[in-house]
């Protein structure tokens, strides 16, 4: 009994998580209500109070479903210390952009973020775990590009954080114009051509 009894609270979570998920997309985060999740989710405000303890709770967990397969693709990355760490981070960049380009509740949920979010004072903690996130891939990828300086692979002139920034900025510029207009392009077809090309940029002339 216990146990059907964990499984079907965990089931009102998911429901309550996906309903958040959908109203937030369709009308933006500031504007979706705690009563208005409930509603969709067919429960009560209190079950709401139970698995989460505030919008930006719910906000957070909501995100949390997509970090992990990035969150595995960093420690990944982190945790290599030979081979071709430029070839590593454009797999690790192709592959995370593959993912979003494949999985629909994947761009749903950086839509929310990018283009249907207000980083207001409410959802602060989410924001804050979203910059701790967005801290340790520039770490990662600093130190795998420090691999690559050491390797005589980067540019002189080129410092392995600028290096990083640089990624970073433009994967999440490249992302965000995607999600705006998602049927311009082929993301999957396109991922690899368009990492290669911001990464040749940062190579040494052979």
């Amino acid at each position: 009994m216990a146990r059907r009894t964990k499984a079907e609270a965990e089931a009102t979570r998911e429901a309550i998580l996906d309903a958040a998920e959908h109203l937030f997309y369709q009308h933006g985060v500031s504007r979706t209500t705690l009563a208005k999740i409930a509603s969709q989710a067919d429960v009560t405000r209190g079950a709401i109070y139970w698995h989460f303890e505030d919008k930006a709770d719910l906000f957070n967990a909501m995100l949390a479903r997509v970090r992990l397969p990035f969150h595995n693709l960093l420690k990944k990355l982190d945790a290599l210390e030979s081979g071709d760490p430029i070839a590593q981070i454009k797999e690790l960049m192709v592959s995370g952009l593959t993912l979003i380009g494949t999985s629909e509740q994947h761009r749903r949920v950086l839509t929310i973020v990018f283009h249907r979010c207000e980083y207001i004072d409410e959802l602060n903690p989410a924001v804050n775990t979203q910059a701790e996130l967005d801290y340790e891939a520039l770490e990662i990828m600093e130190k795998t590009f420090r691999r690559a300086k050491s390797n005589n692979l980067l540019r002189d002139d080129l410092d392995p954080k600028v290096a990083a920034y640089s990624l970073h900025v433009f994967i999440k510029g490249l992302i965000s114009s995607y999600l705006i207009q998602p049927n311009e392009c082929d993301l999957q077809s396109i991922a690899s051509t368009m990492v290669d090309t911001m990464l040749r940029g940062m190579l040494k002339a052979r």
